[in-house]
């Protein structure tokens, strides 16, 4: 609640804001029209997470998942082409994490050799970032932690009074000679009931690295649907319906994420993901023992690999699932969030040459989060999930696992402004519905255990005037953690532990907003440090350093800068070559011409110095067949948005 001149706060601000979190209820502004006081006032809450903003996505003109990203320092993506992404959160993969868009859980690992998670940037309305286990309300299976993609309502794009709109998009980035874009109408049909649609279509060619190279079969034709319908019939009930299709077409490589060999040759693939989510809101003003969200979900995502070298393949991987929570509140203060929760997972594997295979599993769960003011300044976090796992693999055990993952942390307000919080939390994971590229082999040992992760986290979080500065160390221990055995079987191999450290130091001053953030993660299985091959796991990922700087010449242009500066990593497997360090440059500005802000232009440009790396989130330099690609050098993006 800022009055006067506005700006966007930075990833830094508003990690820490969401930290404490400051509700605009406890806050009051000054303001004589000419600067800007903001005296904030109100309790403390629990452990910290990262929100990226939608305003963030658009002056970056995110495309991928490491457009989204590029400012926290916690995740990693690499992969070369978008299709090849993966992230990595504290060093470990997003196979270890829950992701969820809109609440439904993106579970299916469709193939090692590329990204698991597709999403159109343009749709979201901000991501949050919950790194280790933490809160009973994660989900199920939240070893490293938890993603949450949100994507934009109607009423995101209505402005003021208006009832109705429409949103023309193109952008044009130099690097892939490419281009994109999208057209949106949204608006009420109803007094009560609002509609947005969105198409995308984007067409993007090889990508050239710093060296000037151009990488071959690296070319993506996205096409991307999107409906939202939002019914809010009375003050205290909504419903929300909404139904995401992403559809990739490319010839490419059959290892995408490795460059070209006699073991790696272009086929024709074709990717699609559709997502159907239901979400009911139920929260009466007069009652503080009700506040009811209901989430039922279906995921669907397909991979077609056509004569490729071992003829037509077909995976595809569905989720059907629900969330049923309530929160009570006490005393004004005291929260008390409660549900049950399901998931149906399905894996299939099909091919007219070597017939089909299917996995089939189910999750079930409980849980409760507790949050207790003991007084002003001190809050106790407490709950817990019980979790049941079943799985029947093709030609393969029958599985069941359960457990049981308990959390407690206090959050102390030392002064005003100044809190010091430590956590501890356990998620435990089952067998799941197993990787749909290799469900043709690599079945689950008879023995083999659930997974188990116990997460320890100490911090402080300091806001002052303007100024805001965090520190939070960790430690992660995964036992029996689950991996591919060299007999070829999943097993338990062991214990996968990381230590940690991040960092975060911001000042905010009239139209400056600067950062600087810090990661340093050590993940490491059985003393030895992760590699490039310890798939579905996670990777070694240097010392990482993110600067942001933003600045509002006037009103309508703004400009900002952000650089990610990763350090040399020498602490490597046995076998593994070590990881350069290197440095990004990105710089933005856009600019609103007109006073109603209806056409917005904004230039951006990534990888300024075009540098020449390989993102160590990426596969390394392992041989001639095993061989990561190098990020794209220079693109200059420009994009034109106009609203009416």
């Amino acid at each position: 609640m800022i009055q006067g001149r506005t700006f966007s706060l930075t990833l830094l601000s508003t990690a820490i804001s969401s930290a404490l979190f400051i509700s605009p209820a406890h806050a009051q502004t000054e303001s004589d029209g000419t600067d800007e006081t903001m005296v904030v006032t109100g309790r403390v809450t629990s452990l910290p997470e990262v929100i990226i903003d939608a305003d963030q996505l658009q002056k970056r003109q995110a495309n991928d998942l490491s457009d989204i990203f590029r400012t926290d320092p916690e995740v990693s993506v690499g992969g070369g082409s978008s299709v090849s992404q993966k992230i990595y959160v504290r060093g470990l993969e997003d196979t270890m994490l829950n992701v969820s868009i809109d609440g439904a859980t993106q579970s299916g690992y469709i193939y090692h050799h590329q990204g698991q998670l597709s999403i159109e940037p343009e749709l979201l309305q901000q991501v949050e970032v919950s790194a280790g286990a933490g809160r009973a309300t994660d989900g199920a299976g939240a070893l490293g932690g938890a993603i949450r993609f949100k994507t934009k309502d109607p009423s995101d794009l209505l402005w003021g009074d208006q009832r109705y709109g429409a949103l023309v998009k193109a952008g044009y980035y130099d690097n892939t000679e490419g281009y994109k874009t999208s057209l949106s109408g949204y608006g009420y049909l109803t007094d009560k009931i609002s509609a947005l649609a969105t198409l995308s279509y984007s067409d993007l060619g090889n990508f050239t690295d710093g060296n000037g190279d151009e990488q071959p079969h690296t070319e993506a034709e996205n096409k991307v649907g999107f409906v939202k319908l939002v019914g809010e019939f009375t003050e205290s009930q909504k419903l929300t319906l909404s139904y995401d299709r992403r559809e990739d077409e490319a010839f490419r490589y059959h290892r995408p994420q490795w460059v070209p060999s006699f073991k790696n040759e272009p086929i024709n693939q074709e990717m699609i993901r559709e997502t159907y989510t239901g979400n009911y809101l139920f929260d009466p003003a007069n009652n503080p023992w009700v506040s009811l969200d209901i989430t039922v979900y279906g995921t669907e995502t397909s991979l077609e690999h056509i004569d490729g070298p071992w003829g037509d393949y077909l995976g595809e991987a569905k989720s059907y699932g629900a969330d049923i929570r309530n929160t009570s509140t006490f005393a004004d203060k005291h929260k008390l969030i409660y549900g049950v929760e399901y998931r149906d997972d399905e894996g299939y594997l099909g091919s007219p040459i070597y017939g089909s295979d299917k996995d089939e599993g189910k999750v079930k769960g409980v849980y409760a989060q507790g949050d207790i003011y003991l007084i002003d300044t001190l809050l106790l976090s407490l709950g817990g999930r019980y979790d049941e796992y079943e799985l029947d693999e093709s030609n393969g055990p029958s599985l069941d696992h359960s457990g049981f993952s308990p959390n407690v942390s206090l959050t102390y307000e030392v002064i005003s402004g100044l809190s010091v919080y430590g956590g501890y939390a356990e998620a435990v994971r089952g067998a799941q519905v197993r990787e749909i590229f290799k469900l043709d082999g690599s079945n689950s040992s008879a023995d083999r255990k659930e997974e188990r992760a116990k997460n320890t986290e100490l911090g402080v979080n300091w806001v002052n005037n303007g100024f805001t500065a965090s520190a939070t160390a960790y430690v992660t221990k995964v036992e029996d953690v689950v991996g591919e055995t060299e007999a070829r079987e999943l097993d338990n191999l062991g214990e996968l532990e990381t230590k940690g450290f991040t960092a975060r130091v911001g000042y905010n001053w009239l139209a400056l907003t600067t950062s600087l953030s810090y990661n340093q993660s050590r993940p490491e299985l059985n003393g030895e440090p992760l590699n490039d091959d310890t798939k579905g796991i996670g990777t070694a990922i240097g010392d990482t350093w993110v600067a942001d700087v933003g600045y509002q010449v006037f009103d309508g242009l703004d400009i900002g800068y952000s650089g990610r500066y990763v350090e040399r990593l020498t602490e490597v497997a046995e076998g593994y070559e070590e990881k350069p360090g290197y440095a990004v440059h990105d710089i933005y500005a856009q600019w609103m011409p007109m006073a109603n802000e209806d056409l917005t232009l904004t230039l951006t440009v990534k990888n300024l110095f075009d540098k020449a790396y390989r993102s160590h989130a990426s596969y390394g330099n392992n041989g001639e067949v095993a061989q990561g690609t190098l990020e794209a050098g220079r693109d200059i993006r420009f994009s034109a948005a106009y609203a009416f």
